[in-house]
């Protein structure tokens, strides 16, 4: 990412040309596979919510780190394809609509690979870097595509997810 034209909004007004170009070093930053890379996108007061993968809201550099490390401990070659960008510059907010591929965690012991559809809600940014954000992704049909999800059938809706809470007791 060295190199790279920068857009800095002043204070904490974004406009359409920043929100366009953080966006893409958005994807660059989380394609490198290098956690300082995208910690250098977080405000330090960063609040983060991704609670498809991880317990608890996220709060500061630190316990992103912590998240961070642990995405690319468990899928070491992800990679995020943006399919578009929806911008909302009058309230300083992005939507980054994703195509995620994925190999299967080495301990599940399978060499399945996965794709899904995401998008990246960027809510706000302080100091030209993103200071709240929002994951929204569907885990369930990674997990399924690495087989590790009892098979849905024509069960939809509350009534698959409930069958996997008696999956294991059988």
């Amino acid at each position: 990412m060295e190199g790279a034209s920068t857009v800095i909004p002043k204070g904490d007004t974004v406009t359409e040309e920043f929100l366009r170009d953080f966006c893409h070093r958005w994807a660059a930053a989380w394609n490198s596979l290098d956690i300082d890379t995208v910690m250098r996108l977080m405000h330090p007061d960063i609040v983060w919510e991704d609670l498809v993968f991880w317990p608890r809201l996220i709060h500061g550099h630190a316990e992103l780190r912590e998240y961070v490390e642990a995405i690319y401990r468990v899928m070491p070659d992800v990679r995020f394809e943006e399919v578009q960008t929806f911008t909302a510059p009058a309230d300083g907010r992005a939507l980054f609509l994703f195509r995620q591929t994925c190999s299967a965690p080495a301990s599940l012991g399978t060499a399945k690979t996965a794709t899904t559809y995401g998008c990246d809600i960027l809510l706000a940014f302080k100091d030209g870097l993103l200071s709240r954000y929002l994951a929204q992704y569907d885990l369930v049909q990674i997990m399924s595509q690495f087989d590790v999800l009892p098979p849905r059938a024509d069960r939809i809706g509350g009534a698959y997810l409930l069958s996997l809470l008696h999956a294991g007791s059988r």
